[in-house]
């Protein structure tokens, strides 16, 4: 007797459908589309028009008519509709023979597209839910990219689950949204040097010195010693480092600089797509360019000249023939004057407000960092609430923020005093408090002596405070679905941003 099957049809009949009324069986993260295969996509659309059609699964039993293979199309075409073009109502399906919805999920399988991918995550989830043994479905899928061994290690064994659904989170959201944000690790520091390929942020903060030139890692103190044996004598710090940077050391130097990636996150998690932005303590370049970079518009406020037109100056580097499709403005002047003379609105208020005295500015007496504690609060306080008086409704407002010492080296109590700013404003309350632990930096070499002296302890740690205004009811009609996708990488495709090192 042969064991041989006898192979049969599962096409029933393909005839014109509604596609605006399929329904699908794959969850929305079960795929991802990158922007570039989605233009690709599009393009072969309206090159070749539609000459694929919808493969589709009947369920009789609630009338519904599930895609199979075609979800994306329906995403472009719905574009295209946006875009002016005229979409037929009824294009073509092929209708497949499925006994139920789990033989027609094994189908969305099977089904594989040239532009967009089945995501581990995704996959995960899908096989889980349908019941399917991965030994079973492996050689009917082609996803080049994963390997099969690890993936199947994970489906045996329970423990890495938390790793699975951090991985997923981290490629939904550029992080876990966890109330800890550690800079420390790979995935954030890989990301930081995305955006440093693109602008290098310590340009514009030259002028201000905050980290001691002698505040350096190991490295740099062997270094020194071996120079000052060399040299029979102690070198000077300023030949140090230049020594130091010839050989690739990372030296510490210059005034901080707000963090990219930390600016990134909280504009796709907290502002609307397209949003406009408020910054009233503007300070260097940093949330600026990656606003302008991400597709939002920017207004910052700073009190020195020097420092907007260094900002501008970057932001003219970093786009190609200075000149943008998105508004990216900075104001010079005091936030407390210039607040009042802004006729407009903003999605949202991000910023990171000088720590009183900690980094000194300038010699103006308007610059809250020559006030005395109580009269900065004051003045801070004010900018903070003119700054939620231009907020729209339903709409979210961050500061990151650290505790400052006293002159007797006592906590002042700065967060609750900028939490106190945003409440007393009468409009919002605290929503989210995130802690964002920092690299360490110098901080082992001058917290022994720190401690030692004084028992204060190295802080490595800020408070990104996220406020709400509004009804929390509305957050998932006014946020939806956070998109992340590979954009880092694919600026290299957009022809207004240029991807040199610029220092």
């Amino acid at each position: 007797m042969s064991d041989k099957s006898v192979l049969s049809s599962r096409v029933i009949k393909t005839e014109p459908i509604k596609w605006k009324d399929l329904a699908f069986i794959q969850h929305e993260e079960f795929k991802e589309l990158p922007k570039q295969a989605r233009e690709r996509l599009k393009q072969s659309i309206l090159e070749n028009q539609f000459s694929d059609p919808f493969k589709v699964w009947e369920d009789k039993s609630s009338t519904k008519l599930y895609c199979l293979d075609g979800k994306h199309r329906t995403m472009i075409l719905e574009e295209l509709i946006n875009d002016g073009h005229q979409v037929p109502d009824h294009l073509p399906a092929t209708f497949m023979d499925c006994k139920n919805k789990r033989e027609a999920a094994k189908l969305v399988l099977v089904y594989s597209s040239i532009y967009a991918k089945i995501t581990e995550q995704g996959l995960f989830d899908f096989l889980k839910e349908y019941e399917f043994n991965f030994e079973d479905v492996k050689m009917s899928i082609d996803i080049p990219e994963l390997d099969t061994l690890s993936f199947q290690s994970l489906l045996t064994n329970t423990q890495p689950y938390n790793d699975i659904v951090a991985r997923s989170l981290q490629e939904r959201f550029i992080i876990p949204p966890f109330s800890i944000f550690d800079s420390r690790q790979g995935y954030w520091q890989d990301r930081k040097k995305l955006w440093q390929q693109i602008f290098n942020s310590q340009e514009t903060r030259e002028d201000i010195e905050l980290i001691a030139k002698s505040g350096q890692a190991p490295a740099v103190y062997e270094l020194r010693n071996k120079m000052r044996t060399v040299l029979g004598r102690d070198p000077e710090w300023d030949e140090i480092l230049a020594e130091a940077a010839k050989r690739g050391m990372h030296v510490y130097g210059g005034a901080s600089t707000f963090d990219p990636v930390l600016t990134e996150i909280c504009y796709k998690w907290f502002c609307p797509e397209g949003g406009a932005i408020l910054d009233p303590f503007a300070g260097g370049s940093v949330r600026g360019i990656v606003a302008g970079i991400l597709g939002f518009t920017y207004t910052g406020i700073d009190l020195r000249a020097e420092q907007i037109e260094a900002n501008e100056r970057q932001w003219q580097k970093t786009i190609q023939n200075g000149d943008s499709f998105i508004k990216v403005g900075w104001i010079t002047g005091d936030s407390n004057e210039v607040l009042k003379t802004i006729d407009a609105e903003f999605d949202f208020v991000f910023s990171c407000p000088p720590y009183h005295d900690l980094e000194q500015y300038s010699d103006d007496p308007a610059d809250l960092s020559n006030m005395t504690y109580e009269k900065f609060v004051i003045i801070y306080q004010s900018i903070i609430i003119q700054s939620l008086e231009k907020l729209k409704d339903n709409r979210f407002a961050c500061f990151v923020v650290g505790d400052i010492r006293d002159e007797k080296g006592m906590y002042r109590n700065f967060i609750g005093d900028t939490i106190d700013a945003f409440q007393h404003s009468g409009e919002l309350k605290l929503y989210n408090e995130i802690i964002l632990v920092n690299v360490a930096g110098s901080l082992p070499v001058r917290v022994g002596r720190q401690f030692e002296n004084g028992r204060k302890v190295g802080k490595m740690h800020q408070n990104v405070l996220v406020f709400y205004k509004g009804d929390p009811k509305k957050i998932k009609e006014e946020f939806p679905e956070i998109k992340i996708t590979e954009y880092l990488q694919e600026l290299n495709y957009q022809p207004n941003i240029a991807l040199s090192t610029t220092g």
